[in-house]
């Protein structure tokens, strides 16, 4: 039996097992990428792209175990992405509140700040989500009668 066939039975066989979950990963850190690179404000489709962003990587995402070299990438592209994701959620609220701060002085100065400040809060909020992964992928895993018995 293979890795992605064990995957699939813990989780009752509800993972697509042609899904390439690195693939997957890659186009969510192409299109931030891409969007981080466009000139201009934030907007709510930001905050929409962002979302859906997050959703698809935790629907596909499947946890490794950390003791391999293979684990720990899993888990840094893993908090990468995710991180990644919420930075382009907070976008839009980060840049109403700089523009209702005064921050208005200069075209698309509060959204160029906000974009430095989103860039440079990525590394962090990916050090917290690598080290919340483990807990993010029991809660993913779990069912709804395990989560109402510990309740």
């Amino acid at each position: 039996m293979t890795t992605s066939e064990a995957d699939d039975r813990r989780s009752g066989g509800a993972a697509s097992v042609s899904v390439d979950t690195g693939a997957l990963t890659t186009a969510i850190v192409a299109a931030g990428a891409s969007f981080f690179a466009q000139p201009g404000d934030w907007t709510f489709l930001s905050v929409v792209l962002g979302a859906a962003f997050l959703l698809i990587l935790l629907a596909y995402h499947r946890p490794r175990e950390a003791r391999t070299l293979q684990g720990v990438f899993v888990r840094a592209a893993f908090a990468g992405t995710v991180a990644l994701s919420l930075c382009i959620i907070a976008g839009l609220p980060l840049q109403l509140a700089a523009e209702n701060a005064g921050m208005t002085n200069e075209a698309h100065a509060a959204a160029d700040a906000v974009t430095e400040w989103v860039s440079w809060a990525w590394l962090p909020v990916t050090a917290v989500v690598f080290w919340l992964e483990p807990r993010i992928a029991r809660a993913l895993a779990s069912t709804r009668s395990e989560r109402r018995d510990r309740a």
